[in-house]
């Protein structure tokens, strides 16, 4: 637990501030190959005060995972090419922490069991609720558990 008021988190790409009381913009990337539903979703972010990302395809947003820092991904699970699933492999195996949520319109409880085997965060299946998304998000990137299980190994605590 950070017992100042600073607690620093050195990231590969750089140094995120989190200051008590003061919530820090969370970064989210969208990776969905439906322009439709990636525009309504980076809407809905934007809309809750998130800075939002997106990519059309599994390797625009690997790539975007590999060269800038984010704080959770919410990927689709079908798309040409790669799919979530390669993505949510991929992110864990290099960022084991980033939350992931994983939305598909085809779902089932055989996807939503490969999803969590290989690390999901969080499954929804469209058409999305918002408010559960809402919720969900909250739950997986708020100051007090980004806080919580920061400052064990890779967090500066003064």
């Amino acid at each position: 637990m950070c017992a100042g008021i600073l607690c620093l988190k050195q990231a590969k790409r750089g140094t995120m501030l989190f200051l008590r009381g003061v919530n820090p913009v969370a970064r989210i990337l969208i990776i969905e190959d439906d322009e439709e539903m990636r525009s309504l979703l980076k809407d809905f972010l934007e809309d809750e005060g998130y800075e939002a990302d997106s990519a059309d395809n599994a390797s625009e947003g690997l790539r975007k995972v590999g060269l800038q820092p984010f704080d959770l991904v919410i990927t689709d699970i079908r798309m040409p090419g790669l799919t979530g699933l390669d993505i949510l492999s991929a992110v864990k195996k290099f960022q084991p922490a980033m939350p992931v949520i994983v939305i598909t319109a085809f779902g089932g409880e055989e996807v939503y069991h490969r999803s969590i085997a290989r690390g999901a965060d969080g499954f929804l299946e469209k058409p999305i609720h918002f408010r559960r998304l809402k919720s969900l998000i909250h739950d997986l990137i708020s100051p007090k558990k980004k806080m919580k299980e920061g400052c064990r190994k890779d967090m500066l605590c003064s």
